[in-house]
């Protein structure tokens, strides 16, 4: 995650529930515009590899996907 261009944190932590109170976690603070600059292009690259889901596509999902988020709903608090 970048901010205002002069600050990025890069590590595990995802923001959940799980991550606060379970796994070790760890996460750097980069305070540094040149680093932070070169994350936000990365981003921006990865970006350019992405697509958009609208609500139309994902409604239209296929019979794979819907099974695989129906088998996954027991471990849903684990994910």
């Amino acid at each position: 995650m970048t901010v205002d261009g002069i600050w990025a944190t890069i590590g595990s932590t995802n923001l959940d529930t799980r991550s606060f109170a379970l796994n070790d976690e760890v996460n750097a603070v980069v305070y540094h515009n040149e680093v932070v600059g070169q994350l936000e292009k990365i981003f921006a690259d990865d970006l350019t590899h992405s697509r958009k889901i609208s609500l139309e596509r994902w409604r239209n999902r296929g019979f794979v996907d819907r099974l695989l988020e129906l088998l996954s709903l027991p471990i849903r608090g684990e994910l």
